[in-house]
């Protein structure tokens, strides 16, 4: 335990004793189903606010959207919410929220009532307590990506670049019609469950990258892969726990130079559709 302890702290992570924890915001009601969570956390350097959904058991499920502002205690106070059927939304899920410049932006991740699929839209607005879900634009569909569902975003700026980090359902064979018939695809278990990449210059127009995490072959995560935890610190420390560190390098060898960087004897795979990366990474990874 104390190994694990000094590694998390090396590596940026504050250890935490969730014993000790209590909750910001109580479920609507007791039971399986019943939550206040999927936050997406969002903070100016001087106020820290939470994007969350409450959700109750079918057919209810994800109802209502909320954003609160942190305070002592710690407590939330409620600045803005608004219901799934604003959106035209069967249920709504985790979801991000940012500041670019005087401009807020929400991202939504939401099944539409028409077509029943997983998609991410953006609303803007002039102050967080301002969204208004009628001019909720989608930025990123499944149809378009080929994928079965895209869903949940978590954002990073890189540089000039944006990145969202999505779960994602993959398209199986057959797409007959009753792949939405629950108004979840992810969990019909006719399509895998994976993490994938978008960029964006200005987070409104985004190109998808493809998966950057994805089930094992086998075992324990063989049906879903989903990024839990991003931590930002680069020091090579090795960390016992759910941890996903993504490393954006301008070429393939200075990706094998940052993968042979490390002291620890780490296991390493590739993804390509071209041989020859296979043949220089067979011969060149440590």
């Amino acid at each position: 335990m104390a190994r694990e302890a000094r590694n998390a702290i090396a590596a940026g992570v504050t250890v935490f004793d969730p014993e000790k924890g209590r909750s910001s915001v109580a479920p609507p009601c007791a039971g399986p189903g019943c939550w206040a969570g999927a936050p997406g956390a969002f903070s100016d350097g001087r106020d820290s606010y939470l994007v969350y959904r409450m959700r109750r058991p079918q057919p209810a499920r994800g109802y209502e959207l909320r954003i609160g502002v942190v305070r002592e205690g710690p407590r939330l106070d409620t600045v803005w919410s608004a219901g799934k059927g604003s959106f035209g939304a069967e249920s709504i899920e985790r979801c991000a929220l940012a500041r670019v410049g005087d401009r807020w932006r929400l991202y939504v991740s939401f099944v539409r009532q028409d077509d029943r699929r997983w998609r991410i839209g953006l609303v803007e607005a002039s102050a967080v307590d301002a969204f208004d879900p009628a001019n909720m634009v989608v930025v990123l569909d499944p149809a378009d990506l080929g994928l079965a569902a895209v869903k949940d975003p978590w954002l990073r700026r890189s540089g000039e670049e944006w990145l969202m980090f999505v779960s994602y359902g993959t398209l199986p064979e057959s797409t007959a019609t009753e792949l939405h018939a629950t108004g979840d695809a992810l969990s019909t278990g006719r399509t895998l469950s994976a993490t994938g990449v978008a960029t964006s210059a200005d987070g409104r127009r985004w190109t998808w990258e493809g998966p950057v995490l994805l089930p094992s072959v086998s075992g324990w995560d063989a049906f879903t892969a989903r990024l839990s935890t991003a931590v930002r610190d680069r020091e090579d420390a090795e960390v016992f726990g759910p941890l996903l560190q993504v490393i954006r390098t301008p070429d393939f060898a200075a990706a094998l130079a940052e993968a042979n960087r490390t002291r620890y004897g780490l296991a390493a795979g590739l993804i390509s559709d071209d041989q020859a990366p296979y043949e220089r990474f067979r011969e060149n990874v440590r």
